[in-house]
């Protein structure tokens, strides 16, 4: 890499971590919540370890997960030589301008519907039941890396459960580093690694990530873009059709037109 100063950006995500199978574990609160918090740090520690040995000189990790506010890392277990991103106050992805080499998915799970996708769901489990852009059905997988695409920014790593890293490779390409630490038996059950596994594995991983990055291409939707967002109940429809620009077409369902897919990714609230 030649003296290159390689910067990560590493969004971190609950349900896909290591020995992550139960509501309960992502809640934000309660005893099972604690004790999943320090799972989540020491996945996203490794995958610091890793990018650091792998040549970065920068990283920065955005907690996303919604409990808490997106404050669900243990502060005194963070690894010193990363920063951190934490509260989703104005956007969900911030900093993205600052020329980021790659990006980390940590954590990540499979769309909503997706048969044994550990905690599987888009965005969220009571509102949304499914996403569909330019006709594909998506999921938070696909919309952030697609936001990470217009800045130029490729996946070049993301670990989960097998049917999350399925997905990924499915639509960014077999060419990413991925991390199956458990497989799905139902939405609530897993045949786990251990954790010390899972992070063996996620920190060579992300060693060999920061070798990927000009071999994997930033994914991107073809534009100008559609997207349907098809709702749970039909309040929520009912509701964002307020939105000017958002076209009620069923009951439970809106339809967004744009130029662009970041300027979707903000009427919804998903950058």
């Amino acid at each position: 890499m030649g003296g290159i100063r390689m910067k990560v950006y590493i969004l971190v995500d609950m349900e896909g971590i290591s020995g992550i199978v139960r509501s309960e574990q992502v809640s934000g609160s309660g005893s099972e919540y604690e004790e999943a918090r320090y799972l989540l740090t020491k996945d996203v520690n490794a995958a610091i370890e890793g990018a650091l040995e792998g040549g970065a000189t920068e990283v920065i990790v955005n907690d996303l997960h919604g409990a808490r506010g997106g404050c669900n890392l243990i502060p005194e277990e963070l690894h010193p030589e990363a920063k951190y991103i934490w509260g989703h106050s104005r956007w969900r992805l911030p900093l993205l301008d600052r020329k980021f080499d790659c990006a980390f998915m940590i954590g990540y799970h499979a769309m909503a519907g997706t048969e044994k996708g550990v905690l599987s769901h888009t965005f969220s489990s009571k509102s949304i039941y499914r996403v569909i852009v330019n006709n594909y059905e998506v999921g938070e997988i696909e919309i952030d890396a697609a936001i990470l695409g217009t800045k130029g920014i490729p996946v070049t790593l993301i670990t989960g459960c097998k049917e999350a890293v399925n997905e990924a490779r499915r639509f960014l390409g077999n060419g990413i580093e991925g991390v199956i630490v458990k497989e799905g038996l139902s939405r609530r059950d897993a045949l786990c690694l251990s954790p010390i596994k899972a992070r063996s594995l996620i920190k060579e991983s992300a060693k060999r990530a920061l070798n990927k990055v000009n071999n994997v291409r930033p994914f991107t939707f073809n534009e100008p873009v559609e997207v349907i967002v098809e709702y749970i109940h039909p309040d929520f429809a009912e509701r964002i059709a307020k939105i000017p620009g958002i076209e009620r077409i069923g009951s439970r369902s809106v339809r967004y037109k744009a130029e662009s897919f970041l300027s979707v990714a903000r009427i919804f609230g998903w950058y």
